[in-house]
């Protein structure tokens, strides 16, 4: 008589999945836990909306960088820092204005400019109280 002999490690029976929803449930909720969450930081301008008349855009005041260098209102003669461009800003008392309209600083670009000194420039902007109008070329150069 042969015997029969059965095959090591089979049963017969199926792998029990049951619980497998349950570990998963569980590990999403770790990992959100887990998860480290991070706001990014960072300054809010308000761009001026509409047209403004030719007389009110000349009373604004304009911060131009150029050439590495920071002009404010077209001067002839460059400032020598954003520490000084920060202190004429200051002492136009821009906070003080009762409009929106005439805190409004136009931030103006000529050739290449490094992100820094733009960066540096907006946020001398906006801590001293002035909103940013920023001076974009159209894409015809004018």
């Amino acid at each position: 008589m042969a015997k029969h002999r059965k095959k090591k490690g089979t049963t017969g029976e199926d792998i029990p999945v049951a619980s497998f929803s349950d570990v998963a449930f569980l590990l999403i909720i770790f990992f959100l836990l887990a998860t480290t969450l991070q706001k990014v930081s960072g300054f809010k301008t308000e761009l001026p909306a509409g047209e403004k008349a030719e007389q009110q855009a000349e009373e604004m005041p304009t911060v131009t960088l150029k050439g590495g260098h920071v002009y404010l209102n077209e001067n002839a003669q460059p400032l020598r820092s954003i520490t000084e461009l920060r202190q004429k800003l200051i002492d136009l008392k821009l906070p003080e204005k009762k409009s929106k309209d005439d805190r409004i600083v136009t931030l103006e670009t000529v050739g290449f400019v490094e992100y820094q000194q733009y960066f540096e420039a907006m946020s001398v902007i906006t801590a001293a109280g002035g909103y940013i109008g920023i001076v974009r070329e159209d894409e015809k150069g004018g």
